[in-house]
């Protein structure tokens, strides 16, 4: 269950914050966001990502990658499939959360408790990688290395656009512009089955934003 005592508004470390002490907000932060009752019942889609849900459907299990995959939403859905999930976060409330779930639901999940900027996600490991609301980079050079041939890449995101609706601060901005995710695959070695931008219900937040969508295969 979500823990009580999560702060309801971590604090912000000061500008000259140590690593570690950003670390440990991000942790704190990502732990609330994603445990939070009013949070999850209010901001946050507690269901697997419906793009995701909807290529895997068909897909024989294999060896999955869930990066920053929160309290398990995602990894969970592809674990009842049948797949090998490896989900890493830096949020070890929600890590601990999704092995509860892991447990009630009878599937095997291995998380891994570690920033996932500098996690190693090896070589030729995963026949399908999870970046879904993960951060703000494309990782398409990481996932050529990390995919096995004909490995498949699912990706959803905001698009650059949010940060006209947010006023976003300059050099705060999140999202992908117009066409960067399937030039950056492309240019990795990766086909692009699908991609679009649309305007749609986002899984964290659950604005009308425009998003990004990419399925790409490793060739």
């Amino acid at each position: 269950m979500p823990d009580s005592t999560l702060p309801d508004h971590p604090t912000p470390p000061a500008a000259d914050a140590s690593p570690e002490q950003q670390r440990a907000y991000q942790r704190s932060l990502w732990n609330h966001l994603l445990l939070d009752e009013t949070w999850r019942r209010t901001r946050f889609n507690p269901a697997p990502n419906a793009l995701l849900a909807e290529i895997v459907r068909d897909l024989p299990p294999g060896r999955a990658l869930d990066v920053n995959m929160g309290e398990g939403r995602n990894a969970l859905h592809l674990a009842r499939l049948g797949w090998q999930v490896t989900g890493v976060d830096i949020a070890e409330q929600a890590l601990h959360y999704a092995q509860q779930r892991a447990r009630e639901l009878g599937v095997a999940l291995t998380t891994v408790e570690h920033d996932a900027a500098s996690f190693d996600w090896g070589q030729s490991s995963w026949n399908l990688l999870v970046l879904c609301y993960a951060d703000e980079q494309a990782h398409a050079g990481r996932a050529a290395q990390a995919l096995t041939p004909g490995g498949l890449v699912v990706f959803e995101n905001f698009h650059f656009d949010v940060n006209q609706a947010r006023q976003s601060p300059p050099g705060q901005e999140i999202g992908f512009r117009t066409n960067a995710l399937p030039n950056l695959y492309r240019a990795a070695g990766f086909r692009i089955l699908r991609y679009e931008e649309p305007v749609a219900v986002a899984d964290f937040s659950r604005e009308t934003q425009r998003l990004v969508r990419l399925v790409a295969q490793k060739l």
